[in-house]
Parts: C-alpha cells; sequence; structure tokens
C-alpha cells in the first residue's frame, strides 16, 4: 500500500487508521539494490537509532528521493515505531515551504514501513560546525534565518517541530536550507485526541527549551524559537551555550543558568546578532519573540535588509 503526494488519496490514507501489521520475524536490514515499495535504493546517507535512512530512485517520476525506514533490529515497540513513522509522514505532509524538505510518499513494504521526501543535495549543518567551528556571521545569519522562514510555515501548519538543530538541517552547495526530520514534531490536530496527561520527554538535550525539558507535551511554537536560538549561538561561537558532563547537566542550564553573550565568547560577533540570540534564548516564552513576523522583523534588522 502506498500514498502519493499530490494525490487526495494519500492524506485519506495517512489519516485513517492503517491496519498492516508489524513482522513477526525480524527482517534483514535494508541494503543498496534492494526496492522498497516502488522504490530502488541506491545509497545509505545514514543511521539512527530506529531509522535507517537511504537516497532512492522513484522511476515514476523520474528523480532522486530519500527514504526514511524503520530499523527493526532497535525498535521493542514495533507497533508503536509504526505509529510514530505514520504520525511523522502525516505532519510532514501538512507543512508546504521552500526550506522544509517536502513529503512525497508513505507505505508498507511487506518488510518495513517507509516515509519519502524529495531528496536534497547538502550536508547536515552540524556536521559542518562539527568539522569546521563557527562561520562568519554574515553565513551564520543566512542559514539560520532561512530556518526561522521555514519555522513560520510549520507553525502555521498547527506543528511545533520539538527537535530544531544543526543536524535536522541541510545545506546545500548554493547556500540554500532546508528543515528535516519530524519524528518528534507535535501537531494540534494530532493532539487533539490525546488522552494521557503524564509528562512527556522529547528533544534533544543541548538544545532544549526550558519549558520542554519540563513537559514536551505542552509546548508551542516558542519552545523551537528558543532551539533556533540555540542553533544561531552554535553557528556564531562554534560552542553551545550550555555544556555539560552528562543530559541532566545540560538540562538544568537551560532552566536556571544565563547564557554568556555569543559576542563575548567569539570575537567579531555584530553585537545586534548577540542580543538576537540572547533574546531567542530567554527563559520565558513570553520574553523571546512571539511568532515568525517578530523574528523575520529581527533578522531583516540584524542583517541590515
Amino acid at each position: 500500500m502506498s500514498a502519493r503526494s499530490g494525490d487526495t488519496r494519500a492524506l485519506a490514507y495517512l489519516q485513517r487508521e492503517v491496519t498492516a501489521e508489524p513482522p513477526q520475524e525480524t527482517p534483514p536490514p535494508p541494503q543498496t539494490g534492494d526496492r522498497v515499495g516502488s522504490f530502488v535504493l541506491q545509497d545509505k546517507l545514514g543511521e539512527g537509532v530506529s531509522c535507517h535512512v537511504f537516497r532512492g530512485w522513484d522511476a515514476a517520476r523520474s528523480c532522486p528521493v530519500a527514504l526514511k525506514i524503520l530499523n527493526w533490529a532497535n525498535v521493542f515497540d514495533r507497533a508503536a515505531a509504526m505509529k510514530q513513522l505514520r504520525t511523522e509522514a502525516l505532519t510532514l505532509s501538512r507543512v508546504k515551504h521552500p526550506q522544509v524538505v517536502r513529503f512525497m510518499d508513505f507505505g508498507f513494504d511487506p518488510r518495513w514501513p517507509y516515509l519519502v521526501t524529495e531528496f536534497f543535495e547538502g550536508r547536515p549543518l552540524g556536521e559542518l560546525l562539527r568539522a569546521g567551528g563557527a562561520l562568519p556571521a554574515g553565513w551564520a545569519l543566512h542559514l539560520v534565518s532561512q530556518m526561522a522562514d521555514a519555522l513560520g510555515a510549520v507553525w502555521q501548519a498547527g506543528v511545533v517541530h520539538r527537535d530544531v538543530k544543526p543536524d535536522n538541517m541541510l545545506v546545500g552547495p548554493n547556500g540554500s536550507a532546508k528543515l528535516i526530520d519530524f519524528g518528534l514534531a507535535m501537531s494540534e490536530v494530532l493532539q487533539a485526541g490525546r488522552t494521557d496527561i503524564s509528562p512527556e520527554l522529547a528533544g534533544t538535550a543541548g538544545y532544549l527549551a526550558p519549558e520542554q525539558a519540563k513537559d514536551a507535551g505542552t509546548v508551542d511554537h516558542r519552545a523551537d524559537i528558543y532551539s533556533l536560538g540555540v542553533t544561531l549561538y552554535e553557528a556564531l561561537t562554534g560552542r553551545l551555550p550550555f555544556e555539560g558532563k552528562n543530559r541532566v547537566q545540560v538540562i538544568f542550564q537551560h532552566l536556571s543558568s544565563v547564557p554568556v553573550p555569543p559576542a563575548q565568547r567569539a570575537p567579531g560577533v555584530p553585537p545586534l546578532a548577540s542580543d538576537l540570540c540572547l533574546w531567542m534564548l530567554s527563559k520565558d516564552p513570553a520574553d523571546r519573540p512571539q511568532n515568525h513576523t517578530e523574528l523575520r522583523q529581527a533578522f531583516d534588522t540584524v542583517i541590515g535588509r
């Protein structure tokens, strides 16, 4: 079974409850050359805890695609993992913006569930920062401001990304950037049916907004603004605002410590860029930029548009 973007059946398929059952036996991991649904796997791009990521070929559209395929070997609750991937596909299908990776397909191969997006030729911003440290201020502002626009579209669609960080931003050779990985995203529409009230843990410690550290299930788009502020801080200085020996130490600092201004950590960071970063890193969500319009205006002022 498969859902094609651009076809009204795609969203109908994603929105209804899917009855496919996870395999009882653990299938072998996908390999280059395998056919998954109607796609041929060409190159392995990476592997996370729960998923494999491949570049594939879509013969119907005659174009490369990116496929996210569940890694059964590392999944304890297979039914829950399938539901999560479907939720990610449904969430991503709601967002349309040039700086957000485009949803294309979702389906169940007899061996693995898979999510298909456009293939974007680029490297993760996190990889670039780890390799070369801080970026020139103008370049950092250019890339992060593109992500502010991407997130504006995400929020307009009623979605909070909840995992904004450099590793989830691809930078192309022409300087264009794309936001990826909606595996932790939260949608207003999908949250409406929630009945659980226990605090939820989600996100990456180094980029976690204080309120998200307390309960990721109750945050709004301003948590993404905080995480984007951490990303800007790292791009400007080559360092995270808060560092520690473990996740708990880092989270405690997000909750209680005041960050050193970027301009003090890295000579050459413009004062306005440093101030914008600190504004985005305000502990209280009410003290940060409140929406995309405020954030875009602030970036334009700093960049000098």
